[in-house]
């Protein structure tokens, strides 16, 4: 399992597609909070509300909040990583080679999962830093102390990551359960829109708890209290734990 993740970063080490990813995000990020472009993936929030954030007077710790609705969007650029971490190998079926090197299916799918999580983490700590230093570059007050600001920057971060993971951990199951990587993109982008326009049509109360972007924008903002988390969390996992463990089932029925 250690050899495939080194492997995975080896290969992505030699991969021009993260060092664009990676430049984007800084890019982006510095255009979003130096123009003060707010905007989201989402079918709820209007559009008004978006002006309303960017009218009023940003301070670093606000730029941090704003930045989990705009982080939002990164889904679209950051699709990158899960075609770079899973594409590859199962729409060209080379990973029939390392399976056939020892490793089990599980280890194989949780190495993969591992991997793909550090890259989002590693881009979302790019995309909040670059938050953080424009705030600073642009003469903002800090609108909080630095522990507040460091805290909310943290908690963006570890959010934005877990919960886009969960999401993407569906295009996995997709990917292997159907061979195509086409299929697995076009769900997984329109995911969170789904699940936001059923849950304005249909007014499921426990849809909430699938609104994973939802719950990251919620956090970051500071709109959500740590005491309703934890139904969230257990769904998520309980998400995640499913996609995997239909991945890896799906994948043993497959013929070396």
């Amino acid at each position: 399992m250690i050899n495939q993740i080194r492997a995975d970063f080896y290969r992505q080490l030699h991969t021009v597609g993260m060092y664009i990813m990676l430049t984007v995000t800084i890019i982006y990020a510095l255009w979003a909070v130096l123009a003060k472009s707010v905007g989201g993936v989402t079918v709820s929030v209007g559009s008004n509300v978006f002006t309303q954030i960017a009218d009023r007077p940003w301070t670093v710790l606000f730029g941090l909040k704003a930045a989990n609705m705009t982080a939002t969007l990164l889904l679209y650029f950051f699709i990158g990583v899960f075609v770079i971490v899973f594409g590859y190998e199962f729409t060209q079926k080379v990973y029939k080679n390392t399976l056939i090197s020892g490793i089990s299916r599980l280890q194989f799918i949780l190495a993969k999962y591992l991997v793909m999580l550090l890259d989002l983490l590693i881009l979302f700590t790019v995309n909040f830093g670059m938050v953080l230093i424009g705030g600073l570059i642009k003469g903002r007050a800090l609108g909080g102390n630095w522990s507040t600001i460091l805290q909310t920057m943290g908690l963006s971060i570890v959010a934005a990551t877990f919960f886009l993971s969960v999401v993407f951990s569906l295009g996995v199951f997709l990917l292997i359960a159907t061979g195509s990587m086409t299929i697995a993109t076009i769900v997984v982008v329109l995911f969170p829109i789904l699940i936001e326009v059923l849950n304005l049509i249909a007014h499921w109360g426990w849809l909430k708890y699938f609104n994973f972007f939802g719950v990251s924008q919620s956090l970051g903002v500071g709109s959500m209290k740590m005491s309703a988390l934890p139904p969230y969390i257990a769904v998520s996992f309980g998400f995640l734990i499913v996609m995997i463990g239909l991945s890896v089932l799906i994948l043993r029925r497959k013929e070396l």
